[in-house]
């Protein structure tokens, strides 16, 4: 589901937890209201304090993905235009290494700015790759000092552009629990529910009532475009990538 329409969800669910607090006023008797409203401050509180460090966390943790996958894949592309000026100066037997790298980068770009298979993990895929890579290498024979240098330094490099990408799939596969985010969703529907049931039900209370659902409801709107770096908002842009593909094999 759309990250904005999920918090939009959200924003309706508390608000309407805190109307439901405003009819549970209007329909317990004062009494009850008054003698449980200290008991009833102290869970707002702690509901609070709950609240606050969890989607502070949530919020952390999700940007700490998009910062991570942004890294990762500004790392790569230095690490793939060496590899590929290696194999070219290597020689034209390595032009099929070339070939393998680029369509390895290829697939990489349609995986994850493609919106294909995001969060699970192409396993067949990178096994498939490994085992191309290790054919070629097998399939050099290097005549040359240079040559020897190369091959030793290049598959190394070629196996950590496989691993790292490898590793930038898995951590998309859950960068949130889910569960933690609906509890997180529960307790902020219980404590507007606790602010309707102790507020005066006016239209200004309604009013800050409905600022506050808001507020909720951008922070889990950031929790989930951060843990989907490739897509929505704040996007890693694919222009890097895209010119690193243009280059390369030339």
């Amino acid at each position: 589901m759309n990250p904005l329409i999920r918090s939009m969800i959200m924003a309706l669910l508390t608000f309407a937890s805190a109307l439901f607090g405003f009819f549970l006023q209007w329909l317990l008797p004062l009494q009850y209201i008054a003698d449980a409203k200290g008991m009833i401050g102290s869970i707002i509180g702690l509901i609070t304090l709950l609240v606050a460090l969890v989607l502070g966390l949530l919020v952390w943790t999700s940007y700490n993905v998009y910062m991570n996958q942004n890294a990762e894949s500004q790392s790569l592309g230095p690490l793939i235009l060496k590899l590929d000026f290696a194999l070219d100066q290597y020689g034209p037997e390595a032009g099929p290494g070339r070939d393998l790298l680029r369509a390895a980068v290829m697939r990489a770009r349609d995986r994850f700015w493609g919106g294909r298979a995001i969060g699970v993990t192409p396993y067949a895929q990178l096994r498939a790759d490994l085992h191309d890579i290790m054919i070629f290498f097998s399939s050099l024979e290097p005549t040359t000092d240079e040559q020897k240098q190369i091959i030793t330094t290049a598959m190394p490099n070629f196996m950590q552009v496989v691993e790292t990408t490898l590793l930038m799939t898995r951590q998309l596969a859950n960068p949130v629990p889910k569960l933690l985010l609906y509890v997180v969703i529960g307790w902020s529907a219980l404590l507007f529910m606790s602010y309707g049931l102790l507020g005066m039900f006016n239209p200004l209370s309604v009013a800050i009532t409905a600022l506050g659902s808001i507020a909720i409801a951008s922070a889990v709107f950031l929790i989930l475009e951060f843990s989907q770096p490739y897509s929505g908002l704040f996007r890693i842009s694919p222009i890097g990538v895209d010119n690193l593909i243009a280059v390369l094999g030339r």
